[in-house]
Parts: structure tokens; C-alpha cells; sequence
């Protein structure tokens, strides 16, 4: 029940980090237990910042790996689907909880990672892949998360995005 509760509660604290960014809105998708109702969303957030969409799922881990089957299969399929589109940024928010790093790697490296490496899973230390880091300070259990500067490496960084030449 305790991991549960530190799950929810970082997707609480990831929240208000999108929220204390001006002209930023943050949507919570619910989060129903198993699909109750038939509800499957493929992600927890769907943040739109002018003129990218971020599709964000949380993840919290204890230890070093962020195992694949924690994303389900729609999620997967779905964020993937997602960022093909320009504009938008699909992709994993992962927190190793005893490392104290949370990172955000994106659904399409996560797939290179799992169809052409053949992993199942990605370790918080592995440096040779594309993510970025969600920094923040840390109080005594989770960060305030400066959710702006991570914004700004993300849309600077992923070539599928909107470029001002495609808008105008």
C-alpha cells in the first residue's frame, strides 16, 4: 500500500510542478484500477504547453531498474501512436525512488530500446540513451520540481516537433 501511496503522490507533486508554468495546461487523466469501467487511458497527463502536447506517464521504482511491464500495453502502444504526431512529446516520467533521480525518457527510445536491444528494462545509471533529466530541490521526501527548465530541454530536444516555420 505504501508504494501505491508514493505513486500517487509523486503524480501529485509532478502536477503542480506542470502547473506553477505559465500558460501551461495540465489535464489529470483518471487513473482507474485495472480499467474499471473500461477505462484505459494511455498516460497520466496530458500537458499542453504552446505548441507542444506532452503526454506523460509516471513511474516510481525502488532499485535500480525501471522494468517495461510496468507500462501497460496500451500505454505503450498509445504514447508511441502519440508521438508521431509533430507537436508532441509522448513519453515515461521515472522517479528511482532510492536513487533520488527521476527522468524522463521518451516511449519511442524506450521501444528502440526494447524491439532492437531486446531489453526489458532500463537501469537509472545507463548514460547511453536519450532522456532528460527532471531536476528540482529536494525536500525530505520528494523534489519541487522546476518543471519549466524541463520543458525547455524537451522542446529543444526532439526533432518531431513543431518548428515557428511549420506554424507560420
Amino acid at each position: 500500500m505504501a508504494n501505491v501511496n508514493r505513486g500517487k503522490d509523486f503524480e501529485n507533486v509532478v502536477r503542480e510542478a506542470f502547473k506553477r508554468v505559465p500558460d501551461t495546461m495540465v489535464t489529470r487523466l483518471p487513473d482507474p484500477v485495472q480499467g474499471y469501467l473500461g477505462i484505459r487511458n494511455i498516460s497520466d497527463f496530458l500537458i499542453y504547453h504552446y505548441p507542444y502536447q506532452y503526454i506523460i506517464e509516471c513511474k516510481s521504482v525502488h532499485g535500480n531498474l525501471l522494468p517495461f511491464h510496468n507500462i501497460t500495453h496500451n500505454q505503450w502502444s498509445g504514447m508511441l501512436e502519440a508521438s508521431e504526431i509533430k507537436g508532441v512529446i509522448a513519453g515515461v516520467l521515472c522517479w528511482w525512488i532510492d536513487f533520488d533521480i527521476t527522468r524522463f525518457i521518451p516511449i519511442c527510445e524506450l521501444d528502440r530500446i526494447a524491439k532492437i536491444e531486446g531489453k526489458k528494462s532500463i537501469r537509472y545509471d545507463r548514460a547511453d540513451y536519450d532522456y532528460i533529466d527532471f531536476t528540482g530541490t529536494k525536500k525530505r521526501v520528494f523534489f519541487e520540481y522546476d518543471a519549466e527548465s524541463f520543458m525547455k530541454d524537451a522542446e529543444s530536444s526532439y526533432s518531431n516537433v513543431v518548428s515557428l516555420s511549420d506554424i507560420i
